[in-house]
C-alpha cells in the first residue's frame, strides 16, 4: 500500500556534534512530501504496530503481535522493507526470548546487536569496519553501540547478559525517537483515485504533442504547404514555431517527413509503455479524438479525398499494427452518437467511422475470395493479411485488392494485427445497441453495419432496420421543427405557461415586448397607467 510521509528517507537523521563537555543535536531541516511505497496497508495498521511496541501498557502478548506483523511486512517487500522495520524485529525478538528465560540469551543478544548495527548501517554510505564510527555519528547513535557490536561480533567473551540487557532497551528507544515516532506523526494516507502517475502524466503529454504537430503537418500537406516556408505563410507563429522546433530536432523538412517521423514517434512511445500503463488505450484514443483537423479532414476536401486518404494511411496502418483498430472504431462510433458532442467533431467521427467499415467490408470480401480460390487450388500461395500494413504487398495481395470492387484511391487500406486476426464481423448486438442512440450523424455507420452483422441479416431484415432508421430520424427532425432552440419538451411547456401570464399585481408586461431595446433598470410598462 502507498503512503505519503514528510520525512524526505525512511527514517529521520539526527546530526550530532559531540564536544569536550556536552552532546548536541541538531535535527534535520523538514523535508517536502512525497510518495513511498510501504509494506503496512495504512497508517492504521503501521500505528497499531507502534503502540503494541511502545505503549506503557503494552504486554508481551502485545509485542509477539507486533513482531508477527512486522515479519508480514518483510515478506511483502523483502528487501524494500524498511531497515528500521527489521532491526526492531531482531531486538524484540531477543527480548521475548529474554523474558521466556532461554538459557542461550548472551548469543541471542550477541546475534541481535550484529545485525541490528548491519541493517542501520546499510542506509548510509560507509560499510567498511573505519567507517563504522562515522556511521554511528550520522545516525545519532552513541559510539560505544559501535564497541559493542564489535565485542559480539568478534570478542572472545561475550558482555554480560545484564548489558546487553539495557542496551537493548537503549536502542528500542533509539529507533523508536529516530524511526517510529515520527513516521507515525508524519505519515498520512494516499488518496490512491486522486493520484496520477508521474509516467502517466508524461505519457499523455507526449502523445498530446505528437497528436497536435500530426494535426498541424495534416493541415499543411493538404493546404499545399509542403515545405516549411510555405508552412510558415499558411501558419501562425506560435503553430509554424512548434513545427519547426519539431523539424530541427528530427532533422526533416517536408510535412511528409513530419507525418511519417511522427508515426514513428507513436510506435516507439506506445511500445515503451505498452506493458506497464493500465490506462494507455484510454489516453491513445482520447488523444486521437481530440486532432480537430483529421476529424473533420474528410468533410472539407471532399474534391480531393484521395489526397486526404493518401495522407492518413499510414496513421490507419499505426492502429492496425498495434491491435486498436477495433477500438478507435468504436471511439469515432460513440463521438458520432454523443449528443454533447459539437456537430463537426460528431459529423468528422462518422466519416471516419464509415470509411473504416468500408475497409472492413473489403477485407472481409478478399478473405472470401481469396477461400473460394483456395477450395479450387489447394497450391496457391499463403496469405498474410497483416503485410496490408506495408507499403510493399505480394502480388496475389494486390489481385484481390483490385478483384475487391474497391476504389483504392477512396479506401484506408490496412490489414490484421499480428497478434489478433480477427474477421471483420459485427455481432447482432453491437447493430441493436446503436438503435437507440441513433442520430443523423450515425446513420451511415448504421447503415454500412448492415452487411457486415454476423449471423447475417435476411433482405427483409434489413429493410425493417433501414426503415426503423428513417423512422427514428424523422422523429428526430420533428422534434427540430417543434422546438427550433433544442430544448427539452417540458421547458417549452414551462416557457409557453410563463408567457400566458403577463400581469405580476400592479404591473402588467406588453405582450412580444423587445427587451433589448430597453435601458437597464428600466422596465418596459407605461408608469401612467400604474399612477
Amino acid at each position: 500500500m502507498s503512503a505519503v510521509a514528510v520525512n524526505g528517507k525512511s527514517g529521520m537523521k539526527r546530526k550530532r556534534e559531540e564536544s569536550s563537555k556536552s552532546i548536541l543535536s541538531t535535527a534535520a531541516p523538514p523535508a517536502k512530501k512525497r510518495m513511498v511505497v510501504t509494506p503496512w496497508r495504512d497508517i492504521a495498521e503501521f500505528s497499531a504496530v507502534y503502540d503494541w511496541l511502545f505503549s506503557k501498557q503494552t504486554t508481551p502478548a502485545n509485542r509477539r503481535k507486533a513482531l508477527s506483523q512486522m515479519r508480514i511486512w518483510s515478506l511483502r517487500r523483502g528487501s524494500l522493507c524498511p531497515a528500521s522495520v527489521l532491526a526492531t524485529g531482531v531486538l524484540v525478538q531477543a527480548q521475548l526470548e529474554d523474558k521466556q528465560g532461554n538459557p542461550n540469551i548472551q548469543t541471542t543478544y550477541a546475534s541481535a546487536f550484529t545485525r541490528f548495527f548491519n541493517f542501520m548501517s546499510s542506509i548510509m554510505q560507509g560499510f567498511n569496519m573505519t567507517s563504522m564510527y562515522d556511521t554511528a555519528k550520522q545516525l545519532g547513535l552513541q559510539s560505544f553501540i559501535v564497541d559493542l557490536r564489535h565485542l559480539c561480533a568478534h570478542g572472545q567473551e561475550l558482555p554480560p547478559a545484564e548489558v546487553l540487557r539495557h542496551t537493548s532497551e537503549h536502542c528500542m528507544e533509539w529507533l523508536r525517537n529516530y524511526y517510529w515516532l515520527p513516521q507515525n506523526e508524519t505519515m498520512t494516507n494516499l488518496d490512491a483515485p486522486k493520484l496520477q502517475r508521474k509516467d502517466k502524466a508524461a505519457f499523455e503529454k507526449e502523445l498530446r504533442n505528437l497528436m497536435e504537430i500530426y494535426d498541424l503537418a495534416l493541415e499543411c500537406q493538404l493546404m499545399g504547404a509542403e515545405k516549411l516556408k510555405a508552412v510558415s505563410k499558411l501558419k501562425s507563429s506560435t503553430e509554424f514555431n512548434k513545427i519547426r522546433v519539431y523539424c530541427s530536432a528530427k532533422k526533416i523538412k517536408t510535412t511528409t517527413e513530419i507525418l511519417d517521423k511522427v508515426i514513428s514517434d507513436l510506435s516507439a512511445a506506445i511500445k515503451r509503455q505498452n506493458s506497464s500503463m493500465k490506462d494507455l488505450l484510454d489516453i491513445y484514443t482520447a488523444s486521437v479524438l481530440k486532432m480537430k483537423y483529421f476529424l473533420g479532414a474528410g468533410l472539407k476536401h471532399t474534391e480531393n479525398e484521395e489526397l486526404v486518404i493518401q495522407a492518413t494511411q499510414n496513421l490507419f496502418r499505426l492502429f492496425a499494427v498495434q491491435g486498436y483498430i477495433e477500438n478507435i472504431f468504436v471511439a469515432f462510433v460513440q463521438l458520432a452518437e454523443n449528443p454533447n458532442a459539437d456537430d463537426e467533431s460528431r459529423q468528422g467521427a462518422s466519416y471516419w467511422a464509415t470509411k473504416m467499415l468500408q475497409t472492413f467490408g473489403m477485407l472481409r470480401k478478399m478473405k472470401r475470395m481469396y477461400t473460394e480460390e483456395l477450395d479450387k487450388n489447394p497450391n496457391t500461395k499463403t496469405v498474410d493479411f497483416t503485410t496490408l500494413n506495408k507499403s510493399e504487398i505480394s502480388k496475389l495481395m494486390r489481385t484481390l485488392l483490385i478483384h475487391s470492387g474497391c476504389d483504392l484511391t477512396l479506401t484506408l487500406v490496412f490489414g490484421e494485427c499480428p497478434k489478433k486476426p480477427r474477421s471483420w464481423v459485427f455481432e447482432r448486438e453491437f447493430l441493436m445497441n446503436r438503435v437507440d442512440p441513433l442520430t443523423p450523424h450515425s446513420v451511415p455507420i448504421f447503415n454500412s453495419l448492415l452487411p457486415l452483422v454476423e449471423p447475417p441479416l435476411t433482405a427483409e431484415q434489413r429493410n425493417d432496420l433501414t426503415k426503423l432508421c428513417d423512422i427514428k430520424i424523422q422523429h428526430i427532425n420533428q422534434e427540430k421543427t417543434k422546438n427550433p432552440k433544442n430544448l427539452p419538451m417540458d421547458d417549452q411547456t414551462d416557457d409557453k405557461n410563463t408567457s400566458e401570464g403577463t400581469t405580476f399585481g400592479i404591473w402588467t408586461l406588453e405582450k412580444d415586448n423587445n427587451w433589448t431595446t430597453c435601458a437597464l433598470g428600466v422596465l418596459p410598462t407605461n408608469l401612467s397607467e400604474i399612477a
